[in-house]
């Protein structure tokens, strides 16, 4: 995670973004530190941290700033200029805690924001902020099978954006947000797939993170915790309205280190 110091909106690069509906920064700061409270207190979990940097407002999304698997580490080719700079960043932190596999792709990747593990299986998002031609370079990189995903609707612009991992066996996903063939070719690969309503959708709530058995989701998203507590998770609703200003919510608040 990175804390938000210096989380603004400074310029426009999804439709989210409106630099006529700045951000109010303390009120970004408590819903952060409650996310990094939830992740720590309550679930556990350990969270390393990454430096922010200033006007490198979207280093707060570290879910963008790389894509582990295995100790190996593929690292964003950011598309727009403005969030070219955060790469170094990133790579400097990996470097510094030992990492020593890492790619750099030569085709536009913006991490775990648009690929995703299901299992050993990774899920690959495109066209708006990655290259489907990124996708050759992962699956050699890591090794892995990976099933491309066609974005079709601009608002949901990275994977994560439409589509969540909540367990070995299931996915929560926005259909509308994806190409018939895309769908068709999950259907093929994923027992239980869970479908959003665009309400949930448009809350952030497949911006999420998951263990498989508990679940941290945006808190306007109440079909879906619905959903979620029906099949026996415990979840964890988090308030990210302000990061949601600049197109980003839970998930592309963490990024997941694999060992």
């Amino acid at each position: 995670m990175c804390p938000p110091d210096h989380f603004e909106i400074e310029y426009e690069i999804n439709p989210w973004m409106r630099q006529e509906n700045p951000v109010e920064p303390i009120k970004a700061q408590a819903q952060w530190k409650e996310l990094y409270s939830i992740y720590t207190d309550q679930l556990s979990w350990d969270v390393e941290l990454v430096r922010p940097i200033s006007h490198l407002p979207d280093m707060v999304f570290t879910a963008n700033g790389a894509l582990t698997y295995q100790s190996k580490v593929a690292l964003p080719h950011f598309r727009h200029p403005d969030r070219q700079p955060e790469t170094e960043y990133f790579e400097t932190w990996f470097r510094d805690a030992g990492y020593t596999d890492l790619y750099k792709p030569k085709y536009d990747f913006e991490g775990e924001g648009d690929a995703l593990f299901w299992n050993d299986v990774l899920l690959a998002g495109y066209p708006w902020r990655t290259d489907l031609s990124a996708h050759k370079e992962l699956a050699n990189f890591f090794g892995v099978k990976v099933v491309s995903l066609q974005l079709i609707d601009a608002r949901f612009y990275h994977l994560d954006t439409a589509l969540t991992i909540v367990d070995e066996h299931t996915i929560a996903l926005f259909p509308e947000a994806f190409s018939k063939a895309s769908l068709e070719a999950l259907k093929k690969i994923v027992p239980q797939i869970i479908y959003a309503s665009a309400q949930d959708a448009e809350a952030y709530g497949l911006n999420a993170m998951s263990d498989g058995d508990k679940i941290v989701i945006p808190a306007g998203a109440q079909e879906l915790i619905k959903t979620y507590k029906s099949l026996g998770k415990t979840v964890f609703p988090c308030p990210i309205s302000e990061f949601q200003k600049s197109g980003g919510g839970v998930k592309c608040l963490t990024l997941e280190l694999r060992q």
